[in-house]
């Protein structure tokens, strides 16, 4: 699991710099009164991160026909109903 950093509000509006700085690292979880209220991610590229998705599926898909638990026509049904998927929800 990812470290994460918990950090009380009014620290977090004093050291907004910095604040920025670490969340490129680590997500950061800003706290209220001891309450978890948000949480800040870096921001991603959508196109770049769906890039980065789409080699992974296919690194599974050719790790599974090596293994031999999905055969080629399987796998390229997945990837073409996972890439149908992705543009339509785009």
């Amino acid at each position: 699991m990812a470290k994460v950093t918990i950090i009380p509000a009014r620290e977090a509006k004093n050291r907004f710099g910095e604040l920025l700085d670490s969340v490129q690292r680590q997500p950061v979880i800003i706290t209220k009164k001891g309450r978890p209220v948000a949480r800040m991610i870096a921001f991603v590229d959508p196109k770049r991160f769906r890039e980065v998705e789409d080699q992974i599926w296919g690194e599974r898909a050719m790790k599974a026909e090596k293994e031999g638990t999905i055969g080629v026509a399987a796998s390229r049904r997945l990837m073409k109903r996972i890439l149908d998927a992705d543009t339509r929800s785009r």
